[in-house]
């Protein structure tokens, strides 16, 4: 075989396998950063490229009749590197990649004797070698077919498998397609025209059941995913709850505050009558600051007009200032603003995110900046704090959490973004980190009444 014709074919060969090893790296992007999927990226093209090279090396001055078998043992290799790769960076969703591998060596399984078969059947006088070229590319057309089915199922499969991940419904539907695959793949081993005739039906009959076993785990994925949904709502009510349970909590230690000065007039006018009495200017202008302090300590902040939201800030902002967090805000938003349930679900979640992060900085290192401005037909809101650590965002452009129990917000501004057609930007810069949302009024008022 001349060297050219060779490499050709090894090209060929390693390329059509990469659309299914690309599915054990697509599906996972959102839980990578820019800078981690970069760096996949350009070591699966380096893999690539070692592994035509290695096949050309291992493969060259061999005689036809061996280049065959010489392929077929190596497709059972040559996905390895391209799995470690991906497991390398996503380490705690190993079950999901034997999940993925299973499906990908009972597809495989069924292209392969399909399109072997098919010339067999059109050439049975001929040795299978002399079109081993075009079955790669009957095979690659195949491969394909299936890949973007595939890729659909498994971008859904694991969109929530993060938060889904100890759940005994995952350990158990992940062994289904093994042991499948298991039993497939001991039966591909034997490499014979009779055994390909032979696994005719047993494939097709596979291909029946891959689909329904597809069909029955979106089924039962999405009652997953509704019970999930269930409790990430049923968290966005306690936390509405709570927020207004503290905002109450809070008017009432107000009330209390200014019941206490209220007693207590009859001594405040006294001692301002008797620094009159005594011309002592000074005296009676501080001893009317102090009070004027204390009064001040009695009334609850007014970031805006609109109630829901008003109450959402003022726990969170107050319990900022609380800690001697720094707080700067410009706040415009009406009384009659439409959909301010779920728009103060959503700047809770922020303003709460910046609290957290502002208490991991030092001292002189802390700041919380909360604007939220009406400019022509879109509201603008921008929640900033100070930030030295880089923060990870997946492919949406929202941050990434690997703590158990968190990430729940950002849940919360995906939806939020999705259901009023939202522009979210989330951003590290000079060591600050930033969301910069804007939403059009009308989109608002639209999504309320949906």
């Amino acid at each position: 075989m001349p060297l050219w014709y060779l490499i050709v074919t090894n090209v060929l060969y390693v390329g059509v396998l990469q659309p299914f090893a690309l599915l054990h790296f697509l599906p996972f992007r959102r839980y990578l950063n820019a800078k981690q999927q970069k760096k996949i990226v350009s070591i699966w093209l380096l893999l690539f490229l070692l592994e035509v090279g290695a096949f050309t090396l291992i493969l060259l001055d061999k005689p036809m009749a061996m280049l065959f078998s010489a392929y077929f043992s190596l497709g059972f290799i040559t996905w390895v590197p391209q799995l470690l790769l991906c497991l390398c960076f996503t380490k705690k969703f190993w079950s999901a990649h034997i999940f993925i591998l299973a499906f990908r060596a009972m597809i495989s399984g069924i292209i392969y004797t399909f399109t072997r078969a098919f010339f067999l059947t059109v050439y049975p006088d001929r040795p299978f070698s002399d079109f081993f070229f075009w079955h790669i590319l009957l095979y690659g057309a195949g491969v394909m077919v299936f890949f973007p089915f595939l890729l659909n199922f498994f971008n859904h499969f694991f969109e929530h498998f993060e938060e889904a991940l100890t759940r005994r419904y995952w350990r158990y539907v992940t062994v289904i397609p093994v042991l499948i695959a298991g039993e497939s793949l001991y039966l591909s081993i034997y490499d014979s025209q009779e055994v390909i005739f032979d696994l005719l039906l047993p494939r097709f009959i596979l291909l029946i059941i891959l689909i329904l076993l597809l069909l029955a785990i979106r089924s039962s994925q999405a009652e997953v995913y509704k019970e999930l949904r269930l409790y990430e709502k049923e968290h966005e009510l306690q936390q509405q709850l709570v927020s207004a349970a503290n905002y109450v909590k809070m008017s009432k230690e107000s009330r209390a505050r200014m019941e206490v000065i209220y007693q207590e007039k009859k001594q405040h006018l006294d001692r301002m009558l008797t620094l009159v009495e005594k011309r002592d200017r000074d005296g009676f202008m501080d001893y009317v600051e102090q009070l004027g302090a204390k009064f001040n300590q009695t009334k609850l902040p007014q970031y805006c007009q609109n109630v829901l939201i008003n109450a959402a800030l003022t726990v969170y902002l107050s319990r900022a200032r609380e800690l001697g967090i720094p707080v700067t805000t410009s706040i415009d938003l009406p009384r009659d603003l439409p959909a301010s349930g779920d728009l103060s679900i959503v700047l809770s979640n922020l303003v709460e995110n910046a609290l957290i992060a502002s208490q991991k900085q030092k001292p002189s290192r802390r700041s919380i900046t909360v604007l939220a401005l009406r400019q022509g037909p879109s509201l603008n809101i921008l929640v900033k704090n100070m930030f030295d650590a880089p923060v990870p965002l997946n492919e949406d452009g929202l941050p990434v959490t690997h703590v158990k129990g968190h990430g729940i917000g950002m849940q919360s501004l995906a939806r939020f973004r999705d259901k009023y057609e939202a522009s979210v930007l989330c951003q590290s810069k000079d060591g600050w980190f930033l969301t910069y949302m804007q939403v059009p009024l009308a989109h608002l008022k639209d999504g309320e009444e949906k």
